[in-house]
């Protein structure tokens, strides 16, 4: 027994069947995670420059393609400022968001690694007091 459990010992440490078993770990988790996070959802919150939400503002996102820009998609943010886009099957898209009374954000550009992946605005979109 002790013989057949030094085998198996050696035949693990050989570097090639390491890699492999790695790549494939690699690969296996990679699909995990695609599974569980292709809603297409895209959320985030637009504020003022004091950080407080500002409650119906249109968000604005737009697919960017090497071909050019595609139609906008736009939605409104709820009582706190936030915002949730569904369905988008975006690899590259740009976002900013507008209200009267503020100046419009930065348009920000964001390239995500798959279609349909489910991604949270880092930084909120920041309008500021103005016309």
């Amino acid at each position: 027994m002790k013989f057949k459990v030094n085998m198996v010992l050696k035949y693990l440490k050989n570097r090639f069947v390491i890699t492999f078993l790695s790549i494939g770990l690699i690969i296996g988790i990679w699909s995990i995670y695609v599974q569980y996070n292709n809603d297409g959802i895209i959320t985030g919150k637009v504020v003022d420059e004091t950080g407080k939400g500002i409650p119906n503002a249109t968000v604005i996102i737009v697919e960017e393609l090497s071909g050019g820009i595609q139609e906008p998609l736009t939605t409104r943010t709820d009582g706190k400022g936030n915002f949730t886009f569904k369905d988008i099957d975006y690899i590259e898209f740009i976002i900013s968001a507008k209200k009267s009374g503020y100046t419009a954000s930065d348009k920000i550009r964001y390239h995500l690694y798959f279609k349909r992946e489910n991604f949270k605005i880092p930084k909120p979109l920041v309008l500021k007091k103005g016309s």
